[in-house]
């Protein structure tokens, strides 16, 4: 009678153990991953902010995710002011420091009574796939006006870089490389990502193209190789996906239970919380760090529908933390929902022949699930504005290329890490459809899986007496 009882109880424990494994298998991998980028967004961010702030990029990150007080912001505003008035700036610094202007909610077309924009939109020429990859950054960072028969709109820096794609779909840092590399890929899409002509088939025919390189170029280890199987080529490849609208932890980056984003946590410098260029570097760096960073940020505003880039809905506030993205935007456009990038915002005006697509009377709009309604055509939407995270500066440190700055062939993949963010298998005013964060339903399974352990142990006591 005992041992028949034991036989019993060893077969309902196996049964709800079973149920519980299912309970566990099947709750979405996003989840746990959103939980843990969090997590580590909050302890990178310590890493920045244990020293005074120096990067025009980790200012941006820190901006989308809310965390500068009001005295960072005061303290980088004067940084920017003092550069502004010191010199003319121009090329990649030009970019970061409109990045920066606008994370912090000023105006780039007045700043110190200069209009940084016109001097991107005016430059005659660039010298490279990255130079121009920057600019279409900079210029969509806000809806800006910007005259189309100017020599740099957006539109003929995206002709430019459909141009530059090579045979593999993807792209080098030079106009005329002939192999393309992950870095100036993941770049370029996340400047395309920030384009918005959902009808330029040129466009979305890149995307979809730079789309297959990157994961055809991904390794084993769900990392990326630029010089080297580095923590900034990955961050860059994160960057550029998410910046089109690729969940780069699911489907096909999913590498022997891994995937890009998870790989990121293998270079952790457990001792300051900064990131390693490569796994076996001896310590961390701030380059790299920087980087991981801005794709950690990248990654957590794709799956809440927002880009990294995107900054039209920062305003001026020297509130710091809680209102430097939302309060005074809210009391200004009441419509807005803060802290997204909805496409479904009416842009000021953006050149002559987008102005007509996106200021369309019959235009409806719903900031709270970011609806758009055109001509009785209603779709889900969440225009991705915002590039991706992979910096503009080659890092000082010494990787493995050169030293050289952006412009030049970056010496290790984070050389050519632009920033980054969203779907956008159809740029410039793309239409997204992504999950935003966890399902409710993952609170119910929880329970369910807590008392199926409950259970199982009070069986297991009772038939197996352990």
């Amino acid at each position: 009678m005992e041992r028949r009882a034991v036989m019993v109880g060893k077969k309902w424990f196996g049964i709800l153990w079973g149920i519980v494994l299912i309970f566990v298998l099947s709750f979405p991998s996003e989840s746990f991953a959103a939980v843990s980028v969090s997590k580590d967004i909050k302890n990178t961010a310590s890493y920045f902010k244990s020293s005074a702030l120096n990067s025009d990029f980790a200012v941006a990150a820190l901006a989308k995710e809310n965390l500068l007080t009001a005295n960072e912001i005061k303290q980088y505003r004067g940084v920017l002011t003092d550069r502004v008035n010191a010199k003319k700036v121009t090329g990649t610094e030009l970019v970061k420091t409109i990045i920066a202007l606008k994370a912090i909610g000023e105006d780039p077309e007045n700043f110190q009574k200069q209009n940084l924009i016109k001097r991107v939109y005016d430059t005659a020429a660039e010298s490279s796939v990255t130079g121009y990859a920057y600019d279409l950054i900079a210029l969509n960072t806000d809806d800006y006006e910007i005259p189309s028969d100017a020599p740099n709109t957006p539109a003929k820096i995206a002709a430019k870089l459909v141009d530059a794609e090579l045979p593999d779909g993807g792209w080098n840092w030079s106009l005329s490389g002939t192999d393309s590399d992950v870095d100036s890929t993941g770049m370029v899409l996340t400047a395309l990502g920030t384009y918005q002509d959902k009808h330029d088939k040129d466009v979305n025919q890149a995307i979809r193209d730079g789309i297959k390189y990157l994961k055809a170029a991904e390794k084993e280890n769900a990392s990326f190789d630029n010089y080297g199987i580095n923590s900034c080529t990955t961050a860059q490849a994160i960057i550029g996906l998410v910046s089109v609208g690729v969940n780069p932890s699911t489907g096909d980056f999913v590498k022997k239970g891994t995937n890009p984003v998870s790989a990121l946590s293998t270079y952790k410098d457990s001792k300051n919380g900064g990131y390693k260029w490569q796994t076996t570097s001896e310590s961390s760096d701030s380059f790299s760090t920087e980087q991981v960073f801005q794709a950690l940020v990248a990654y957590d505003l794709f799956l809440k529908g927002d880009t990294l880039y995107n900054f039209r809905n920062i305003s001026r506030s020297d509130a710091g933390s809680t209102g430097a993205t939302d309060s005074d935007a809210e009391d200004k456009d009441p419509g807005k929902s803060p802290g997204h990038s909805p496409a479904a915002a009416p842009p000021r005006v953006v050149e002559k022949h987008t102005k007509e697509v996106v200021t369309k009377t019959n235009t409806i709009t719903n900031t709270k699930d970011h609806t758009i309604t055109h001509n009785n055509t209603t779709t889900k939407t969440n225009t991705v504005e915002k590039p991706a995270a992979a910096k503009k500066q080659t890092p000082a440190k010494t990787k493995t290329a050169s030293n050289a700055k952006k412009e030049d062939k970056p010496a290790t993949a984070a050389a050519q890490s632009p920033p980054a963010e969203d779907a956008q298998q159809e740029p410039k005013k793309v239409v997204i459809t992504k999950t935003t964060g966890v399902s409710p339903v993952h609170g119910w399974v929880g329970s369910l899986s807590a008392g199926a352990g409950v259970i199982l142990l009070i069986i297991r006591k009772k038939f197996l007496g352990v």
